[in-house]
């Protein structure tokens, strides 16, 4: 009789101890099912399910209710631009070389002037001495002698001349070489202030022709610069330009020698496309994506590549001109067309 009492008080406590857990239960989870009631209440912006993927339908009137704008994309062109490093050259070793030059020409003149009188001594001189006139053979031979030495004066200034220029070119180029003594040439006009050189480095096996080039004296990342002119390639490296170096030339920037610049490159044919505002893109999955409007109701997420910055925002080729963007809206678009899925998914 005890044994049938303990039972019954046994599973009367047990009933008990249900009953209290199922009531806690139901108290700490009123919250989600208070708000899994209001999320079946809510009415969602897409009027319909997507016909294809990454497409969501909103009707005129929930567009406006949430803001939603586009524009219209406009017609824009792209050229591929680069910054590289660049330092004002020093030029006093190109402005002693042409003084060197020039005084060595100076010499030769003089030299080879002489040079043709004593050649005339020695026709005057083997004239008269094979007359028999008032010339020794003494004499034939030392007029002879004067002229071989100043042969020898002649070879040796046009050598050191060679010289002068092998070295501007050694340490300059073909360009600074060439013609260094002309009153018009590139020399003339570094030398006269009218334009400065400037070394810079690019990646090696890259190639400047064909490029639009511009110098930034004041290195602040945003002037366009003034324009400059690729003379060739430099023959010797400065130090602190990684790369292979070149030279440019530009109007006179009143900078010193040894000046850090920006030197800008940007593509000779420029890229025709549209440009798309920074507020049109948004991230999903790693990565940009606008939506385009292609009906009254329609609206399709497309890639973006923003590998080609354009003031602010991107240039892209993927896009036609007057293609519809929504400009305010689009996160919620992204919203939208995703929890209509996530929804769907749930019912299923």
């Amino acid at each position: 009789m005890s044994d049938t009492k303990w039972k019954n008080k046994l599973i009367l406590a047990l009933s008990l101890v249900i009953l209290l857990l199922v009531w806690a239960l139901a108290w700490m989870g009123r919250d989600e099912f208070q708000n899994a009631h209001e999320d079946d209440d809510k009415v969602s912006l897409v009027d319909r399910p997507p016909a294809e993927a990454n497409t969501v339908f909103i009707d005129d009137e929930a567009q406006k209710q949430a803001g939603i704008t586009v524009e219209s994309v406009k017609e824009a062109k792209y050229s591929a631009s680069q910054s590289f490093t660049g330092l004002v050259v020093d030029l006093h070793a190109l402005v002693e070389a042409r003084q060197r030059l020039h005084s060595l020409s100076a010499q030769l003149t003089a030299a080879q002037a002489q040079l043709l009188q004593k050649r005339n001594d020695v026709t005057r001189t083997q004239g008269l001495y094979d007359d028999g006139r008032n010339a020794s053979k003494r004499d034939l031979e030392a007029a002879r002698a004067t002229l071989a030495t100043q042969e020898q004066q002649e070879i040796a200034l046009q050598a050191e001349i060679r010289s002068v220029i092998d070295g501007v070119r050694m340490q300059w180029g073909e360009a600074f070489a060439k013609n260094l003594g002309d009153k018009d040439g590139l020399v003339s006009r570094v030398i006269n202030h009218q334009v400065d050189v400037v070394q810079f480095a690019m990646p090696y096996g890259s190639r400047p022709d064909h490029q639009q080039w511009r110098i930034d004296v004041s290195n602040s990342g945003h002037a366009d610069g003034v324009p400059a002119a690729l003379i060739g390639r430099a023959t010797q490296s400065m130090p602190g330009l990684q790369g292979e170096s070149w030279l440019l030339t530009t109007s006179t920037t009143g900078a010193g020698a040894g000046t850090r610049v920006r030197v800008l490159s940007r593509q000779g044919n420029a890229q025709k496309g549209v440009f798309i505002p920074l507020n049109a893109v948004v991230r999903f999955a790693g990565k940009s994506w606008v939506y385009v409007k292609s009906d009254d109701d329609k609206f399709e997420r497309k890639p973006l590549p923003v590998d080609r910055a354009l003031g602010e925002g991107f240039f892209t080729d993927v896009l036609e001109v007057n293609d519809s963007v929504v400009t305010n809206g689009a996160q919620l678009l992204l919203s939208e067309e995703f929890r209509f899925q996530i929804k769907n998914e749930n019912q299923d």
